[in-house]
């Protein structure tokens, strides 16, 4: 019962002993990760998963251990995101698992307030991870199946490179989405070479009417075309935090 002043509230609970036993993970591989790098990867990648259930592998990220790197990487089957970064030793034994993308949102929330490293533990079947933190323990199941090869997904070379402000950007594909809600939210880039360099972005719908708006680029090689949905344009970009970013088709 809850009694303050003139207001009173009976609660009625629940057995402590019908509460699900709390899971430990112990043995298997052990890995430390700053929380800062941690808390970094997550951001950089976590937005690319999957949110719908059709295929539950993608709604997962993919972490890859190996000496003394860890890799995150996400896909939704349209776009895909990979950042590598360092342990804060390394592990004796190269291993991988697929974390639900949902567990490290919550764990990025927890991280505001951990200076220590991060002890990230895999259980030897590879069935749960455990996220010890200062004054909190993560453990979530972890997905089962084969994660797409995302490293051939990745271009190896390009003919045109572009070199941009993250914030200009930003601004311009944010203008731009507005008028291309009734195209299907698609914005069209358009690189021209120089000197100077220039990157356009363009949207039009019938109902609504046409934007553009063009910026200073540093740009490699010939003029370049290319259309992106505006959200997950925004979404990447608004992730980075290196004043400038690289467009490279």
């Amino acid at each position: 019962t809850l009694t303050c002043a003139r207001y009173e509230a009976r609660i009625i609970g629940t057995d402590a002993g019908e509460f699900p036993p709390i899971p430990t993970v112990e043995g298997g591989v052990t890995a430390k990760i700053s929380a800062g790098v941690l808390k970094k990867a997550i951001r950089l990648v976590v937005f690319a998963a999957a949110t719908e259930e059709s295929r539950p592998v993608l709604t997962g990220v993919k972490l890859e251990l190996e000496n003394d790197q860890f890799t995150l990487a996400a896909a939704d089957g349209f776009r895909l995101a990979v950042h590598k970064d360092k342990l804060e030793e390394p592990i004796a034994e190269a291993t991988e698992a697929i974390i639900p993308a949902r567990t490290l949102s919550e764990l990025n929330r927890l991280l505001s307030d951990q200076t220590d490293p991060v002890e990230l533990v895999l259980s030897p079947t590879r069935g749960q991870a455990l996220f010890r933190l200062n004054n909190v323990e993560v453990v979530s199941q972890l997905i089962q199946g084969a994660f797409p090869n995302y490293a051939q997904l990745i271009p190896q070379s390009f003919t045109t490179r572009a070199e941009l402000r993250v914030d200009e950007c930003l601004r311009a594909a944010r203008t731009a989405a507005v008028f291309a809600r009734d195209s299907s939210g698609i914005v069209r880039l358009h690189v021209q070479d120089g000197p100077p360099g220039s990157l356009q972005v363009l949207a039009r719908a019938e109902e609504v009417g046409e934007n553009s708006a063009e910026m200073d680029a540093d740009v490699e090689g010939g003029e370049a075309k290319i259309a992106f949905n505006a959200k997950y344009l925004m979404d990447v970009l608004g992730v980075i935090e290196t004043d400038n970013v690289a467009l490279e088709v």
